[in-house]
Parts: structure tokens; C-alpha cells; sequence
């Protein structure tokens, strides 16, 4: 890319073209990603996300760009979830790249006599290390700190694989090994913080690059709904290896002597290069204190201590007998929990009912489908409220009865409908909980 003419340091105009669009690009991408990064600071202060100001414009501009300049069908509605793949989200790319394009061109017209770009370069380079830092601090202290996944509940261990979705299998499966999600998260962590270092920003970049390639690879696989991002993440890494390719090759592929890069310092001013660098340090270590506090606290609420008390009715509970006096006129689920979990005739008999630790219960319906449910339990009272977050309007009211043996009875009313609900628990022991590591297996399960 780069000549030397008459002492001075030359790009191929095609390779100051390309250069425009991609500083262009990466500028406008990596504020998105210092807007995020905003948000999740704000939260750890203020217990709540709030979209920045830089969110609320693209608000307003990209369901306009989806309107009349790509004439979607549906109108963009959906700013924020907790999918990164929303339509709101490519069309935002989409844009972006259009403005990356044409200020490439309209750069390309006014400084067309500019021979060489290595310091904006170098600028470029500080900018994307600061926004891939970020994100592989925020992908790996979740799971170095194993929150992301959650646990084994038992909601979990009783669903089937074949009811799970991609995403929930793969969700499963993270959860079931906490050793090898914190080696996954370690990886991306151990990358993030030699970012925030000049004479580490390659080894980071490489560990990058390997640790979102596997995560891109995982996300379209499973079809999990953040693949834009990692998408972004792995070229970002691989946009700070790409000075080092003939270095690289010459060392694992050519088996050459590769002579040290030269560096453009950031400034001619030393202070200014060096209040960078401390910059880059502060924001890791100020950012990887935020996430660990963060992580720490939702794993502590994840995995109560072995000695907090159970719920009364935790457990796996078999239905045996179930009356009620539903109709058709009185069905035992609303009309948006009957279309959410495809209820057909009989399907709503319950079958067996999860009560976990926590506010949280599952129902196992007819039809396969795993109804998760809050429940509120009165031990003075003998009651039990089972509410649906998908659904206000539904719930139910339940007095109940527990013997020694294990035999429970609920009475009351679902949905208004009047109902006798006799159930038994049921071992809930699983393999996948219980069989723990063996270095040596005489069989293999």
C-alpha cells in the first residue's frame, strides 16, 4: 500500500479510496458501540437503560429510511430489544454504510491531493481499540463471571431438546459446563485488556479475532439474534491485524525474518500520545470494575446460597387428576397466551407444574409447551398466585394442600374457571446436574 516518491511515503489512490470509506464506516459504527457502552455505565449508577441522545436521533431518522428510501412494508416500530438482529438494526447498518460511501466520495473529491492518511490511520486504529476493548470486556466478564447463560433451574432440565429453539439449546448447553464458559470468557477478557496496550494490540487482536469468530460462527448456527454485532467485533479485530500481514506471513507461513513496523505516533506533541494510551487504561480498568460488580451481583442472585430455604412446593410435580368447569365460553388461558403457545382443543390440561426457587414456576401444558409463570406463595395461608408476565390479565388463585407423602392439591380458580388440581412429586434429579467430570470413563454415555 505504502511507496516511497522523491522521500515521501505514497498510497495507491485506490488504497486512499478505500481507507475514506472504511475510517468513515468504523467512525460512524464505534459510536454506536460508545453509546452502548454509555448505557450500561448509566445503568450500574442508576439501576435502569436509558436510550443517550445519540440513540434518540437514529430513532427518528432510521424508521424514516426505512419508510421512503427502502419502502418497507412495516413500519419500523422496534428501537431497542434484547435482539441486536431487529429490522431497526439493519436498516441502521444499512444507512450507515450509505453515509460511509458517499462522505468517502465527497472526501475523495476535496482531498484528492493527499498522498497519505498514516496518522488518521493510527487515530483510526486508537478509536477501535477503545470500542473492541469495550465490547470483549462486556462479552467476557458475563461469562468469566458464568451469568450469562443462567443456571440448570429445574424449568430448564425438565424441557425437552426437541421443544427447545437453536438459541435455547445452545443457552442450555453454555450453562451446563460453568468451567468452559469462564475459559470462553477469560479468552475474550484476556484480549480486551491487551488492547488497551500499543505493544499488546496485535496479540489482543489475534486472541479477538479467534474468540468472534467462534462467536459468530455459534450465533449463526444457533441463530442467535446478536449476529451484526459479532459480525463487527471479528472485522474490527481483523482491521487491526491487517498492518501485520506480511509480518505474519513471513513468521508462520513463509518462514522469513520479519523486521519490526514502523509507528506513527498519534502527535507530534509526545503528551498527547501518552495521555491517549492512559486514556485507554483508565477506561478498561474503569470499565472492567463496573462489569465485575455488575456480573458478581447477578450471579450472587442467580445461585442463592445452599443454605437460603427452598420454596414449600419446590419440586417437579405430576399432575394426576384435573377438573374444572372451563368452556369454551370460559377457556382456561386469554387469547394472547392461547396464539403465543399454539393451544389447540386440550391442550390446555396442565400436566405437570415446576415450582423453582425464586418467583418462578413452569406448567407444562398439553401440548408439550412449558408455560413459564410467577408465583407468589402464602405458607400462613396455605395460598398460591401463579401470575404470566406475557399476559397480566391472566391469572390464578389457589388454595392448597401438601401431606407428608408428597401428594399436593390445588383448589380454586384458573382464569376465573373454577378447578381440582391433584399432583405428586416426582424425582427431579438429573444426570446432567449430577454426574459431574471423570478423567477416566469406562463407558461412554
Amino acid at each position: 500500500m505504502n511507496e516511497t516518491i522523491n522521500s515521501q511515503v505514497y498510497w495507491h489512490p485506490w488504497a486512499r479510496i478505500v481507507f475514506r470509506f472504511v475510517f468513515s464506516y468504523l467512525a460512524l459504527y464505534c459510536l454506536n458501540v460508545f453509546a452502548f457502552v454509555a448505557q450500561i455505565v448509566k445503568y450500574s449508577f442508576t439501576g435502569r437503560f436509558a436510550d443517550t441522545s445519540y440513540d434518540l436521533l437514529w430513532h427518528h431518522i432510521v424508521p424514516w429510511v426505512g419508510s421512503h428510501i427502502l419502502h418497507l412494508a412495516t413500519p419500523i416500530t422496534v428501537f431497542s430489544n434484547s435482539s441486536g438482529d431487529t429490522t431497526y438494526d439493519n436498516v441502521l447498518v444499512f444507512f450507515e454504510l450509505f453515509l460511509a460511501a458517499v462522505a468517502s466520495i465527497v472526501w475523495s473529491v476535496l482531498d484528492r491531493k493527499r498522498t497519505e492518511y498514516r496518522k488518521l490511520h493510527e487515530w483510526l486504529r486508537f478509536v477501535v481499540r477503545l470500542a473492541l476493548l469495550s465490547q470483549m470486556l462486556i462479552y467476557g466478564m458475563d461469562k468469566l463471571i458464568p451469568v450469562q447463560f443462567g443456571a440448570l433451574t429445574l424449568g430448564r432440565l425438565a424441557t425437552r431438546v426437541g421443544d427447545l429453539t437453536p438459541f435455547h439449546l445452545l443457552w442450555t448447553f453454555m450453562a451446563a459446563s460453568k468451567p468452559y464458559t469462564i475459559f470462553c470468557g477469560a479468552a475474550e477478557v484476556f484480549a480486551g485488556l491487551l488492547l488497551a496496550f500499543p505493544q499488546f494490540t496485535t496479540l489482543g487482536a489475534l486472541i479477538a479475532m479467534a474468540d468472534m469468530a467462534n462467536v459468530f460462527a455459534l450465533d449463526m448456527s444457533y441463530d442467535v439474534p446478536v449476529k451484526l454485532g459479532a459480525l463487527h467485533y471479528l472485522l474490527m479485530a481483523l482491521f487491526l491485524i491487517a498492518p501485520e500481514t506480511r509480518r505474519l506471513m513471513n513468521v508462520f507461513v513463509f518462514n522469513r525474518l520479519a523486521a519490526p513496523r514502523g509507528t506513527v505516533p498519534l502527535s507530534s506533541q509526545r503528551w498527547v500520545g501518552r495521555t491517549a494510551q492512559l486514556f485507554l487504561a483508565f477506561a478498561a480498568v474503569f470499565l472492567l470494575s463496573i462489569l465485575t460488580h455488575e456480573s458478581l451481583t447477578r450471579y450472587a442472585r442467580q445461585n442463592p446460597p445452599e443454605t437460603t430455604p427452598r420454596p414449600a412446593l419446590y419440586g417437579l410435580w405430576q399432575v394426576d387428576q384435573f377438573n374444572t368447569s372451563a368452556s369454551s365460553f370460559s377457556p382456561l388461558f386469554t387469547a394472547k397466551l392461547a396464539s403465543d403457545m399454539r393451544i389447540g382443543p386440550g391442550d390446555d390440561q396442565w400436566v405437570e407444574v415446576i415450582v423453582d426457587s425464586g418467583p418462578a414456576a413452569d406448567i407444562r401444558l398439553g401440548n408439550g409447551v412449558l408455560d413459564s409463570v410467577t408465583v407468589k406463595l402464602d405458607t400462613s395461608k396455605n395460598t398460591l398466585l401463579i401470575g404470566d408476565n406475557a399476559d397480566e390479565n391472566w391469572h390464578c388463585d389457589f388454595v392448597y394442600q401438601l401431606t407428608r407423602d408428597g401428594q399436593l392439591t390445588f383448589q380454586g380458580r384458573i382464569n376465573g374457571s373454577a378447578a381440582t388440581i391433584k399432583l405428586h412429586r416426582v424425582d427431579h434429579s438429573s444426570i446432567l446436574v449430577t454426574r459431574g467430570f471423570h478423567w477416566i470413563n469406562e463407558h461412554v454415555f
